[in-house]
């Protein structure tokens, strides 16, 4: 049983240099580590308000809540006995109508891809059929791209109809995500509710001609994209999980059937622990909503697609993209995911290239055939920090799911603009978190390279993000977390001349040197360009190599001792020296006997974002 500590080695165990401690112990020895530091200083809060802590044990987290079994309820643990033995599902996705595409598809099946992906299908038959020529439609699934249309469900159905002589064996997934399409363009050919209604009717009828079909996505990346915790992308995915029971009951499909004609895609973000129990909370309150529904969990088990999160990718360094969807994968395999997408390192910056094409997939192969991470039956059951976190997420889902229903629903909760607004909230709450840097992302607000060579690629398509019908709500913006730092990389790097700002390093390069590193990254993040130096003896020296270097704001750096003694008078020389702006690397309280000269402090945990636009209005200008 998970965290079952009954197998004890026994013996003395002072004898195999074992000892026992409890958590008085345990917090007395971090309480020494963290000199004086207090200890809830170490408790982390998720945007779901959950408290991360620093330590759990059997004692004050193994009794709250019973996993089950892999393959029972709850489902924590897995709804296959057997857990991902034989892997997931590893997906591709192409844009349709791009020059190659044929090729690309069959490069990936050849080498290990198991599932393809397309977004903007074509509704012409001939097209679709060249677009997926030796594509063995019965054994490698062809899905659509959340927020399909009809007329791309039918053309690809009436093509599979022709080249597979059993379509009971096919198992793609249409992409009916009416609730996507609205949230993301604001528009709809019908009313909401009538759209839900023609789809349901169409899934009825597809269902008893393509039994192994999904039709439906339920697209939680849709509100990830848009800013959404991780509890809300779950929640509101849940909600039009209900919605869709719903309707499909309603179309004369029975409760095991309509759940069976749903996959729930959820984004696999870089935090690892907190995806992957966002994947185990996601089985948990599926069974809860079948039981409350009135059915057996065991015979509707929720099919659960990963892809890695859209809104962690950057245009800069891009090449650390492939850390993050490296981790991103792992946890979602790690949370029993039966489906996966990586999203290719070069993905943020239009069409991605076939080397970015082929590091994606061979990120889920390594992962699948070498790590062999598939073959552990729930890895991570029986941490008393993944369980605890399960729980916790799964009653932040709920809440979010209870909150839409309130509302009449996610299509109300869209069209009055009460989700949005919600939404809207947690976007801005990580917005600070990353001008902050409490949230960082390495290549854009931590360790940028204003040096690099940018990528380039190919635009994405217009087909595939064309808008149709009528104004309904405001749509979702799509907010990558790193593209206010590139906003003001972008600014720096097409200046006329890169602006820069003087590093004034006092003392020795030991005593400067740890706020100068951390002065030079925070500047650099905005493109602002530091200009070190081993440190300065005096403030006039300081002040006259200032002036050598053309710039017109200086950051000083140095200890506290330094600040108290010549601080004001290092400020006071660069000004005369024609310093515009003038920083001071440490907290507003630094011992600095006067800041009248100083504008402001940089500092862990200081407005990054603000201070970068003030340096940008000095040196470049208005943006």
């Amino acid at each position: 049983m998970p965290g079952d500590d009954s197998h004890r080695i026994s013996g003395d165990e002072s004898d195999i240099g074992l000892e026992h401690h409890d958590y008085a112990s345990w917090e007395a020895a971090a309480n020494a580590a963290l000199r004086g530091q207090d200890l809830s200083s170490l408790t982390t809060q998720t945007f779901d308000g959950i408290e991360r802590e620093p330590l759990y044990t059997r004692e004050s987290h193994g009794s709250k809540n019973d996993p089950g079994l892999p393959g029972s309820s709850p489902f924590t643990r897995g709804s296959r006995a057997a857990g991902n033995a034989f892997g997931w599902e590893v997906r591709q996705t192409h844009f349709a109508l791009r020059d190659g595409t044929n090729e690309r598809i069959l490069a990936d099946l050849d080498n290990g891809v198991t599932g393809i992906t397309l977004r903007g299908a074509p509704t012409d038959h001939q097209l679709l059929a060249s677009v997926l020529e030796g594509v063995s439609l019965d054994s490698a699934p062809v899905h659509l791209a959340p927020g399909s249309s009809l007329e791309q469900i039918e053309t690809l159905i009436a093509l599979c109809n022709i080249q597979c002589d059993d379509v009971s064996v096919l198992n793609n997934n249409l992409g009916l995500d009416p609730i996507g399409l609205l949230a993301r363009t604001g528009r709809s050919v019908l009313e909401i509710e009538e759209e839900i209604t023609q789809c349901a009717n169409l899934v009825s009828q597809i269902s008893k001609s393509h039994p192994n079909i999904q039709a439906i996505a339920l697209d939680g990346s849709t509100w990830a994209d848009a800013g959404a915790s991780d509890g809300q992308e779950l929640g509101a995915a849940l909600s039009t999980g209900v919605m869709w029971l719903r309707a499909l009951t309603a179309s004369g499909l029975s409760l095991d059937e309509a759940s069976q004609q749903l996959e729930l895609t959820l984004s696999a973000g870089p935090d690892q622990f907190l995806t992957t129990a966002k994947f185990r909370a996601a089985r948990v309150c599926w069974a809860r909503i079948i039981s409350a529904s009135g059915g057996d969990p065991a015979n509707a088990p929720l099919t659960l697609h990963a892809t890695t999160a859209r809104s962690m990718m950057t245009l800069n360094d891009p090449w650390v993209n492939m850390l993050r969807t490296t981790t991103a994968c792992f946890a979602a395999a790690l949370g029993g995911a039966d489906a996966v997408t990586v999203e290719p390192f070069d993905s943020a910056a239009g069409l991605s290239d076939d080397t970015g094409l082929r590091l994606a997939r061979n990120t889920q192969l390594i992962l699948q055939e070498e790590t062999k991470v598939s073959s552990v039956i729930d890895p991570v059951g029986g941490s008393w920090y993944l369980e605890e976190l399960t729980n916790e997420l799964a009653h932040a889902a709920w809440k979010t799911l209870q909150q839409l229903e309130k509302t009449g629903g996610i299509a109300r909760a869209l069209t009055s603009g009460s989700w949005q607004a919600s939404i809207a909230e947690t976007r801005t709450a990580r917005l600070a978190a990353l001008a902050d840097r409490s949230t960082l992302i390495t290549g854009a607000n931590e360790f940028p390279d204003i040096t690099e060579v940018k990528i380039h690629r190919e635009p994405i398509p217009q087909e595939a993000t064309t808008s149709v019908g009528e104004h309904k709500c405001e749509p979702l913006p799509t907010f990558r977390w790193s593209a206010p730092f590139e906003e003001l990389r972008d600014a720096a790097d097409s200046a006329a001349q890169r602006p820069s700002i003087f590093l004034a390093n006092l003392g020795a390069v030991i005593t400067h040197t740890a706020r100068s590193t951390f002065a030079k990254n925070l500047f650099e993040t905005g493109g602002i360009r530091a200009l070190n130096n081993d440190g300065f003896e005096t403030p006039p020296r300081a002040a006259e190599a200032f002036a050598s270097s053309g710039c017109k704001v200086a950051c000083i750096c140095s200890s506290d001792d330094f600040y108290s003694e010549s601080g004001l008078e290092t400020a006071s020389a660069l000004r005369a020296a024609g310093a515009e702006l003038i920083y001071l690397a440490g907290p507003p309280d630094a011992p600095i006997s006067s800041t009248t000269e100083i504008d402001g402090f940089v500092y862990r945990g200081c407005n990054v974002l603000d201070v970068l636009a003030t340096v940008h209005r000095a040196l470049i200008g208005p943006g």
